[in-house]
């Protein structure tokens, strides 16, 4: 725990110092900003253990930039295009994560992808995604990105 701590005060600390500036002068008031922040961070999203797979993530993180600028030429291509109609809809979808941090940081991580976007959480525990075109591709999609998700972060163990 001592180590999230520290971790989360050098954070919000460095934050700080970037919106204030590295005077001295605001300093003090930086240090007590982050001291109650992390103890209120602390007490409100207790520290969980993280079991990353560097390789995973590499992958997730690198995949990431190329995916979202194609995605987003063929959202903008879709748009654009008088001949083809964009056909959106919501799609159901069931995801492997458990309803928790994990799946909510998965969701969110989704959400800046073009074409899909999570819309909330079905009655019968699935999620709804709005998807411009493709409602079996938007679901298997989201199946493979959470898969690459799951792994980057070890939650597949």
């Amino acid at each position: 725990m001592a180590a999230a701590a520290l971790v989360r005060f050098g954070l919000l600390l460095t934050l700080w110092i970037a919106l204030a500036g590295a005077g001295w002068k605001g300093l003090a008031p930086g240090v007590a900003a982050a001291a109650l922040s992390t103890w209120w961070s602390l007490r409100l999203l207790p520290p969980a253990p993280l079991r990353l797979h560097p390789i995973a993530l590499a992958g997730l993180v690198l995949r990431f930039p190329w995916q979202a600028l194609t995605a987003g030429v063929q959202v903008a291509l879709l748009a654009l295009d008088p001949r083809r109609q964009p056909e959106p809809r919501h799609v159901t979808w069931a995801p492997s994560l458990s309803p928790g941090r994990a799946r909510d940081a998965f969701l969110a991580y989704a959400s800046l992808l073009p074409g899909t976007l999570p819309a909330g959480d079905a009655p019968d525990g699935s999620v709804v995604i709005h998807a411009i075109a493709g409602a079996g591709s938007a679901a298997a999609g989201m199946s493979e990105e959470e898969a690459r998700f799951a792994r980057a972060f070890g939650l597949d163990d």
